[in-house]
């Protein structure tokens, strides 16, 4: 692929990826990838103690990048493990996360010999149990993903770790299910789990999870069985609006060491959005303006087929014109161009000023962007650009028509 030089990933370079790759396009930062790995580690320490979540972008390219830190990847599924390891991530490297799996799922992972396999319902541990006893060489190391009744704040759609979520045993169920690992032939359990939710704005709900996870390794304990390792998920969000600061990792890893301090718990951490959203820019092109009982719009090129999190969570990203100051005080909304009147990008947005064919940059898209895009409406999913010191290249290239139907056969 041709890399092109830039100065800095600024609205001039914006537009000149977007002459040449249309609109919309997503690019992302490499640099800002960087920064957000390691900030992970210089709070955590040990690379190989933070697992980047597969799911919040898991493009080729942004995973070669992020592995040349040394870190390790959480997959939450075969698909996600897959993507890690065709951009050279080692399996010893891979957790498969505690969501909901198949018993398939779990075969694959515990043959695969990766780092840790978190089951979370009891026919994930049967199955874990049968995979492991026709393995030949070192026990596969399993976790059991606790739910630990802790309400953390998030979007409901994205609680994750409250009484009544999907994921997880309750703590009472804990103590079989690991008793049923530890007895049998090709399997070790080394981990309790848990995951709050995403896109978390307080770290208060740690602390309470983390007791939690403290008294099931007592329990456990008083019954002959070993936790070697907690692994607390990811969540951390990010301020997406104008205002407001990112939560800190370091702030994160000192509440866990003040929790643990005088154990010999090993931790491992799962973050995905406060690593990649802020890398991450979607550029698209302002179709026309319209107005409807005084509310101004602007109907875009871009919506939410190629980013969903406005339609989904109400989340309200920064959207900048690429020339031009913001104007106000009137606002607009930011529409997208499929058929569902909630088709948006954000709403009261301070961009009156802004005229048909101008372009727009939605900030912070780099994680859960690109990888919740659809085919809606037959619409290719846009391109994907990568930018770093020495240029940038697509790391994806724009669908075609003709891949709206690829695999599909006529009759």
């Amino acid at each position: 692929m041709t890399v092109r030089p830039h100065a800095s990933l600024d609205p001039e370079l914006l537009a000149a990826i977007v002459r040449e790759q249309g609109t919309p396009t997503y690019v992302y930062d490499a640099r800002i990838l960087d920064a957000g790995v390691l900030r992970w580690i210089h709070a955590v320490g040990d690379p190989s103690h933070i697992c980047y979540a597969v799911k919040a972008n898991y493009n080729l390219g942004v995973l070669a990048r992020l592995a040349s830190h040394g870190i390790g990847f959480e997959a939450s599924t075969v698909g996600e493990m897959a993507r890690a390891l065709a951009a050279g991530v080692p399996a010893r490297r891979i957790v498969l996360g505690g969501v909901p799996k198949p018993p398939e799922a779990v075969t694959e992972g515990v043959r695969r010999g990766l780092d840790l396999v978190v089951l979370q319902a009891a026919h994930e541990v049967e199955a874990a149990v049968r995979a492991g006893d026709s393995l030949e060489g070192p026990p596969a190391r399993v976790g059991l993903r606790v739910r630990p009744g802790i309400r953390a704040g998030a979007h409901p759609s994205l609680e994750t770790g409250r009484a009544d979520a999907k994921f997880g045993f309750g703590p009472s169920e804990i103590m079989d299910a690991w008793a049923t690992l530890a007895g049998a032939k090709g399997v070790e359990p080394t981990t309790l789990a848990f995951h709050l939710g995403s896109g978390l704005d307080s770290l208060e709900p740690y602390a309470g999870a983390i007791d939690v996870l403290l008294g099931l390794v007592r329990e456990l304990a008083s019954a002959g069985h070993r936790v070697r390792e907690l692994d607390l998920g990811g969540g951390l969000g990010v301020a997406y609006g104008e205002s407001g600061a990112d939560l800190e990792p370091a702030d994160l890893v000192r509440i866990v060491r003040e929790r643990l301090d005088g154990t010999d718990l090993a931790v491992r951490y799962e973050p995905g959005r406060s690593i990649a959203a802020r890398a991450g820019t979607l550029v698209t092109r302002v179709l026309y303006r319209r107005e409807r009982d005084g509310q101004p719009a602007l109907v875009c090129d871009g919506g939410f087929t190629d980013f969903g999190r406005y339609s989904l969570y109400g989340a309200q990203h920064r959207i900048e014109p690429l020339e031009g100051p913001l104007e106000g005080p009137d606002t607009v909304e930011v529409l997208g161009p499929t058929c569902e009147s909630g088709d948006k990008l954000g709403t009261d947005r301070p961009l009156h000023g802004v005229q048909p064919g101008d372009l727009l940059a939605v900030r912070d898209v780099g994680a859960y962007g690109f990888v919740m895009a659809s085919n809606y409406n037959a619409r290719p999913r846009p391109p994907e650009i990568l930018v770093d010191d020495d240029g940038w290249k697509v790391v994806r290239e724009r669908e075609s028509l003709e891949d709206l139907w690829r695999g599909e056969a006529v009759g």
